[in-house]
């Protein structure tokens, strides 16, 4: 867009420039404007004929909907609202459009056909302005049943390249559906209402790289109408790198899910109830698995992986000895399909399966790092888990860098057995090849002392050794105390590390290299 016309600024008599901030560009303008929502730049074309229609051409439309104070009056600011984001989206002028965002809070039923209207718009705006990014999140105040419609055009755009959907609400896979450029495709709060909706999706997108599926549970449909049956839900698209999959024990029926993608990098499925996954991704290179997954099955060796974060639990709900075996079985597969992980994270849940198991363990010939989480249980004996993560370690012969996330008072038995119980679940021959040990939520406990002690005694290898906990400065007896423990290494380093308990973006702790 060309810069107005250079003009000459109006000067009070004492020298000031008047209205400095109306000289600027357009592009200034519209960069200042994109840092508020759209109906707080609206409000600056109060100002002066220069702000009047600035903001219908930002490049981004951001329509939120959420009122709080009075509740009595929420119904008439709603239709307020969709008279408002109909104009913004309508009036516009000829400038592109990037990104529209509508989101809507303390929703209800009989907002709905004024917030298909506002789809509808949004559709038509999609198909006129090439938009790229359209998020859409619908939010409730009540338990209501209810669909709402989609118009065609959201699902079939040639433009769109990112589409979030977070709903409270009903909604339906149209049956046809082309986004031959979306990449990233976000479905929150997803519905099942058939076991093909899900793929019949995904065949509309063949460039999608991104998934995230969270599925709610399957009683939105009525009583009246047939209850729904789903046995394997199909997860499969030739170019998909990253899968999320997540859903909450609510979600009624237990079925199997299969995911198939050559071209799969990252897996992350957190599937409370008991279902079956089967993966069919042989360069997958990051897997995370939690809750209540019954059977995880890799069809193909994961040559190239390169991380795994283990916390399901085989063994929620065993109902039989032969249940048991069933479970312990399909546990001992699943780590073994791990064998060329170089970096590995195992809660308690999982050592607990592996315990009942008979085999040996698998030698992990690249494991560099192992990270294990305690799970503090009173009725499975320490001295169990002891014996497995004894076999763990011997399995792993190249091990550097060994964590943990938590050192419970009895982990490795009470005080004064400690001298002889650890000793036998990290034997001197395993300790003296470890490079760097870490120690998260550091409580200054007598334990975890020793614990340190043993590892700076006969680390002959060790360069660094880390704790961690929320503050140090107000316990420098903490410190002190475990800098004067001989060390086997004089080239290792004591870190004392702080806790950052308040970031909690996975990805930002990562970048910052914090514990997770």
């Amino acid at each position: 867009m060309a810069d107005p016309p250079e003009k000459k600024v109006q000067r009070t008599p004492d020298g000031d420039s008047i209205d400095r901030l109306s000289a600027l560009s357009d592009c200034v303008l519209l960069h200042i404007l994109s840092l508020l929502k759209t109906k707080e730049a609206a409000a600056t074309s109060i100002l002066s004929t220069r702000w009047r229609n600035l903001f219908v051409s930002l490049p981004d439309i951001d329509l939120c909907f959420c009122v709080d104070d009075d509740a009595s009056d929420r119904d008439r600011l709603f239709y307020q609202f969709t008279h408002f984001s109909n104009r913004v989206i309508e009036q516009r002028n000829t400038a592109p459009i990037r990104k529209i965002r509508l989101r809507v809070e303390h929703f209800v039923e009989r907002y709905r056909l004024a917030f298909e209207s506002l789809l509808i718009s949004a559709a038509a705006a999609i198909s006129t302005y090439s938009v790229d990014q359209l998020r859409i999140s619908v939010e409730m105040d009540t338990t209501e049943k209810f669909s709402i419609l989609f118009p065609p055009g959201i699902f079939s755009s040639e433009t769109i390249v990112s589409l979030s959907l977070n709903l409270d609400v009903g909604w339906n896979v149209p049956d046809f559906v082309w986004l031959p450029n979306l990449k990233y495709l976000y479905l929150m709060r997803f519905t099942l209402v058939d076991e093909d909706s899900i793929q019949r999706f995904l065949q509309g997108c063949p460039l999608l790289e991104h998934l995230i599926l969270t599925v709610q549970p399957f009683s939105y449909a009525s009583e009246s109408e047939e209850s729904i049956e789903v046995e394997v839900l199909h997860i499969s698209s030739p170019l998909l790198k990253v899968l999320v999959l997540c859903w909450n024990e609510k979600v009624e029926l237990e079925f199997t899910v299969v995911v198939k993608s050559e071209n799969l990098e990252t897996l992350v499925c957190s599937l409370e109830g008991q279902h079956k996954v089967i993966v069919d991704a042989p360069n997958l290179k990051s897997l995370n698995v939690d809750g209540h997954v019954l059977e995880v099955h890799i069809i193909q060796s994961l040559v190239s992986i390169d991380k795994a974060v283990v916390r399901a639990e085989f063994l929620h709900n065993v109902t039989n000895l032969v249940d048991l075996f069933l479970r312990v079985q399909h546990a001992f597969e699943f780590i073994s399909g791990l064998q060329n992980v170089k970096s590995l994270n195992l809660s308690e849940n999982i050592l607990k399966a592996l315990y009942f198991s008979q085999p040996a363990l698998p030698t992990f010939r690249n494991l560099i790092k192992l990270e294990l989480e305690p799970v503090y249980c009173h009725s499975f004996p320490r001295s169990w888990i002891l014996q497995v993560l004894s076999n763990l370690l011997e399995s792993s012969p190249y091990l550097e860098v060994l964590i943990f996330s938590e050192v419970f008072k009895n982990y490795f038995g009470e005080d004064e057995k400690f001298g002889s119980v650890f000793p036998q679940a990290c034997p001197l021959s395993f300790i003296e090849h470890l490079k760097v040990i870490e120690m998260s939520n550091f409580k200054g406990e007598e334990h975890e002392f020793k614990l340190a002690e043993y590892f700076l005694k006969n680390g002959k290898s060790l360069k660094k050794i880390a704790l961690e906990r929320e503050g140090w400065k107000s316990v420098p007896e903490y410190c002190n105390r475990i800098l004067s423990f001989k060390k086997c290494s004089e080239d290792c380093q004591i870190v004392f590390r702080k806790k950052w308990n308040y970031i909690t973006c996975p990805q930002l702790r990562q970048l910052m290299n914090l514990s997770p």
